[in-house]
């Protein structure tokens, strides 16, 4: 088994990427039809798309959002439905958290869905509520957390 953390710039890889985001974060939970491929946040500077790859095939993928203060969030973090269970996202995490460390972070920080929080503790992550404005709309059932790098 191969792993790569490979930066979005391919077309397929985009479709991959958004793909596995619509389908897992959102239309898995019941959240049809509000995904947004186009969202202008998604494109601004600072923002690094990524998509975890096994033996060459798409499993997982996040968005790294390189913050000037010395801190990171890990965005949109999601592992398909067949691959879950794995540790294909400890990986993922691990192979984030290394990209960050070389952009100068030293502090993660996520806003968890509730049935992931099990998942981030156990790498590591501790909760903290770190801007409540990030929990307004959509992301309002989150639980904020972080994890020094």
């Amino acid at each position: 088994m191969t792993y790569t953390l490979d930066k979005v710039t391919e077309p397929q890889d985009w479709r991959d990427y958004h793909a596995i985001r619509r389908q897992e974060l959102f239309e898995a939970r019941g959240r049809h039809g509000l995904y947004q491929e186009n969202y202008p946040d998604e494109y601004t500077p600072g923002k690094h798309h990524y998509l975890l790859k096994l033996d060459g095939r798409a499993v997982g993928t996040t968005r790294l959002d390189i913050r000037g203060d010395g801190t990171c969030v890990f965005r949109m973090v999601a592992v398909t439905a067949s691959a879950q269970g794995l540790g294909h996202g400890r990986v993922l995490g691990e192979m984030v958290a290394d990209r960050a460390r070389a952009f100068g972070a030293h502090t993660a920080l996520v806003n968890a869905a509730p049935t992931a929080v099990g998942y981030y503790e156990k790498s590591g992550w501790l909760r903290h509520a770190w801007d409540p404005t990030e929990l307004v709309g959509i992301g309002s059932d989150s639980i904020q957390m972080r994890k020094f790098l």
